[in-house]
């Protein structure tokens, strides 16, 4: 029995969506990989997603599914950028990784890792890309200038602008036949036109420190701005719009400051579901409940039911669907008999995961009908029978203020979902005898 969801296993560019495609999002994958075959120009592709909403076992899954259909014209990488934050320089990291992926004396490997001797040049900490080249190096050249001034004459002074620029010169050389190099990687023909692609996975981005992650940007834009080469990021862009800001201050338009390096933004989220259709993540629900032995009775159903109804437009996460299996296997369900008051549990430990300012209110017996009401939307159920419209009838029957539409009806249907005449306790009782209690779960 196990309380957190051990790391899936993907064996990294073999394995595809295959054996791992339990949310249906293969079909995002051959968007994407059409995407990356299709065009030639130079892309930068960011897969947008909240924390927790499985960026990286997609792409991990990814890498592996495109090289199965591209893999004899196409080269992917994977590069963790988290993994290489500690380092001062990504450039050095990411041309290693590449290097390590293609195969040993081929061709492209040769390319690479000439043009990685080139780079040596202009690795940092010697010099900060972006800022060399954003500005030219004037105020290094600047601060040169003006220290040989002070110590010798003008004379010395012009002769160590003059070494400035020769450094700066072979730097821009070096550049240049680092992109060489990778031009002939793609293979182009005699139009230009690359025949090869090179397609770069920079996983966890946004999870960097900011200096590092914006780096990572800068260089992708200026070393690897070549046809035939592509950039997928994972990363969510409201974080790294949060790292723009920690380096060039609050007052930047970080989302325009992005569009710079970022060629197109594709959503990676669940698919919208009809009612009366198991949803995305409540058969994510069902998988996570197996792996840590989850017994398959009323909390796991009826939580089931709940995410159903709210996990679209709640934006409900893995992670969050990960934490409501542990919330399951720790909090005591015994004694719930009433299928109204399993109603309500279930949808407290919705509550719980994803909006505990509401469990807080559900605490003080402040909690209102139109605090629950969006989370499910109850007042949509069209159905006259089943577990959506027994849902709306208990959160009628135990939270204040309830529209009087349907009042009798529901009324009627709550008498039979609750043993107990008096529910204005029900919700308190249930937050302190089941939300703010835990117990072992059954080993047997």
């Amino acid at each position: 029995m196990r309380l957190t969801v051990p790391e899936p296993r993907i064996d990294l560019y073999k394995d595809g969506f295959a054996k791992h495609d339990q949310l249906g999002r293969k079909q995002t994958g051959d968007k994407l990989s059409d995407l990356v075959e299709t065009i030639d120009d130079p892309l930068v592709i960011a897969l947008d997603g909240a924390w927790g909403s499985g960026k990286s076992f997609f792409l991990k899954c990814w890498v592996g599914e495109h090289l199965k259909r591209h893999g004899h014209t196409t080269q992917t990488v994977y590069f963790d950028a988290f993994q290489h934050d500690y380092l001062t320089d990504p450039l050095v990291a990411l041309t290693q990784t590449i290097c390590d992926q293609l195969p040993p004396g081929s061709k492209t490997s040769r390319f690479i890792r000439k043009g990685k001797k080139m780079l040596s040049k202009v690795a940092m900490p010697s010099v900060r890309v972006a800022g060399a080249i954003a500005t030219s190096g004037a105020s290094e050249m600047v601060g040169t200038v003006a220290d040989a001034a002070i110590l010798s004459s003008w004379k010395e002074a012009e002769r160590a602008a003059e070494q400035y620029w020769k450094r700066e010169a072979g730097k821009c050389a070096a550049m240049g036949q680092f992109r060489a190099a990778l031009q002939e990687l793609t293979d182009p023909n005699e139009n230009g036109e690359p025949q090869r692609k090179l397609v770069v996975v920079i996983d966890e981005l946004d999870r960097c420190r900011p200096d590092y992650a914006l780096s990572i940007l800068e260089i992708i834009k200026h070393f690897f701005n070549v046809d035939g080469v592509h950039f997928v990021l994972g990363a969510n862009l409201k974080e790294l719009q949060n790292s723009v800001r920690a380096r060039y201050g609050s007052a930047i338009n970080a989302a325009k400051y992005l569009q710079k390096f970022v060629s197109l933004a594709v959503r990676l989220q669940g698919p919208k579901v009809g009612l009366g259709d198991q949803a995305a993540y409540s058969k994510h629900f069902d998988n996570i409940g197996d792996l840590i032995g989850l017994p398959n009775d009323w909390p796991r159903t009826f939580v089931r039911d709940y995410l159903i109804m709210s996990n679209h437009h709640l934006m409900i996460s893995l992670r969050d669907v990960e934490k409501l299996a542990c919330l399951l296997q720790v909090v005591p369900t015994g004694g719930i008999e009433t299928s109204g008051e399993r109603h309500v549990f279930a949808g407290l430990i919705i509550m719980e995961v994803t909006a505990p300012n509401l469990i807080e209110k559900a605490r003080r017996g402040d909690l209102d009908y139109s605090d629950v009401e969006p989370l499910f939307l109850l007042e949509t159920r069209e159905e006259a029978d089943g577990p959506f419209f027994d849902a709306r009838a208990a959160w009628r029957a135990t939270t204040p203020n309830p529209p009087s539409s349907l009042q009798i009806k529901i009324s009627g249907r709550a008498d039979r979902l609750f043993a107990q005449s008096n529910r204005s306790r029900i919700i308190p009782n249930m937050i302190a005898e089941r939300m703010d209690a835990f117990v072992l779960p059954d080993a047997g």
